[in-house]
């Protein structure tokens, strides 16, 4: 079976999310292609001409090892406003020769100008097309003129994939109102591999040894991309003063880049917070350490556009590691946790920095909060589930396109 998948940010760097989870575990199997179209979007890429040629990755192994999928990110101009434009223009016609070499039984399209152009394809040569809608995408453009034409492409998408697969109740409902037909829609869970939680005690003992944290520390735990929603200067003022005259034991490891890391780097040297550790952006497989040392885990994001349906894959990864979360109440985490599953919810973001400290003051509460986290992923969240069904379901659209045609 041959998949072409297209997405808009880069495979390489960013997350692993759920694209890298699924499809890296399927192309395992031997008898599956896959190929991903992806786009350099932190700009990574460097030449000394103005124009950036295509490249083609191999054996990246971003969730799991022995994955084999081939990247390709086509060629385009090194100029502002024109790399996205040139990319699009140079994906549609490189598309366009793979897809007549080498037809595809299938696309998964998650992003929407590649997912338009996968559409479009699909639909001129009779190929089944899954929108695999894990995020708002409209909601994440800040340019208000092309916010609306990226709802106009999301909605397209929307109406015309074959099928659509989204990752929490709440995008279900979202989808279901914007028109969508019931029957159309499939929702698979994230998902977590409980192989990957076990602890390296060498490799703990080693991270606990450089950053100095002693038994009597109370840690806290953010990793990801570092959004300006994320909550994290506010959490930083709030307890500095405190923290560094001594009345609080505190220690907040911060894992991750991008977005605020290097302005919020330097804002802690100059106020001299000393108890706050950047360890810039770890690698998947040697995250579980990192996470071990977390008496609690936050999901401090801000309720705004694009934090309300969300229901990121790192609280199902904090949860499988046995620790408890500490989240504002975003619609789509208390849709899909539910309440009294190990994630303890807050009013809003000063409700939440004031927990902070109250639960710092009992951990093995917090201990048995992680319990309940990882009794629920361990029922309904593992990957070897979740991969069941995502495979019958393209078998299934795979089918019916046939039977249509």
């Amino acid at each position: 079976m041959n998949i072409l998948v297209l997405q808009e940010t880069d495979w390489l760097t960013r997350g692993p999310n759920t694209q890298h989870h699924v499809f890296e575990r399927i192309s395992q199997n031997p008898n599956i292609n896959i190929t991903v179209y992806d786009y350099d979007i932190d700009k990574i890429m460097r030449s000394s001409s103005i124009f950036i040629k295509k490249r083609i990755f191999t054996n990246i192994h971003r969730a799991v090892d022995n994955s084999n999928i081939r990247i390709i990110r086509t060629g385009h101009v090194q100029v502002l406003y024109l790399r996205r434009i040139t990319s699009l223009i140079t994906n549609f016609f490189h598309m366009l020769k793979s897809i007549r070499r080498n037809r595809p039984d299938i696309i998964v399209g998650f992003s929407l100008t590649n997912g338009i152009i996968g559409l479009l394809f699909s639909k001129l040569y009779s190929i089944p097309f899954v929108f695999y809608y894990i995020d708002k995408l409209h909601t994440l453009v800040t340019v208000q003129s092309v916010r609306i034409i990226a709802i106009i492409f999301s909605r397209f998408l929307l109406k015309y994939s074959d099928k659509v697969i989204v990752v929490t109740k709440s995008l279900q409902k979202y989808v279901l109102n914007e028109g969508v037909k019931p029957n159309k829609v499939s929702i698979l869970l994230n998902g977590i591999s409980l192989e990957n939680t076990l602890i390296n005690n060498s490799k703990l003992d080693t991270l606990k040894q450089k950053y100095a944290i002693k038994e009597d520390e109370f840690v806290l735990f953010f990793m990801g991309y570092l959004y300006d929603f994320a909550g994290l200067k506010e959490i930083i003022d709030y307890y500095n003063t405190d923290v560094k005259t001594g009345k609080l034991k505190f220690r907040f490891i911060i894992v991750g880049d991008g977005g605020i890391y290097k302005s919020l780097v330097k804002y802690v040297k100059e106020i001299k917070a000393d108890w706050v550790i950047f360890t810039g952006r770890i690698p998947f497989f040697e995250i579980t350490e990192y996470i071990e040392l977390a008496d609690l885990c936050l999901m401090s994001f801000a309720l705004n556009e694009i934090t309300r349906e969300i229901t990121p894959v790192k609280i199902m990864e904090y949860m499988a590691m046995k620790k408890p979360v500490l989240s504002n109440s975003l619609p789509g985490v208390i849709n899909e946790i539910g309440k009294d599953n190990g994630v303890i919810y807050a009013k809003n973001q000063l409700d939440l920095i004031k927990k902070i400290e109250i639960l710092s003051y009992n951990k093995e509460n917090l201990k048995d909060i992680g319990q309940k986290g990882y009794r629920l992923i361990e029922d309904y969240y593992t990957w070897s589930k979740i991969l069941k069904d995502f495979k019958r379901l393209i078998l299934n659209v795979i089918k019916l396109k046939k039977i249509r045609d």
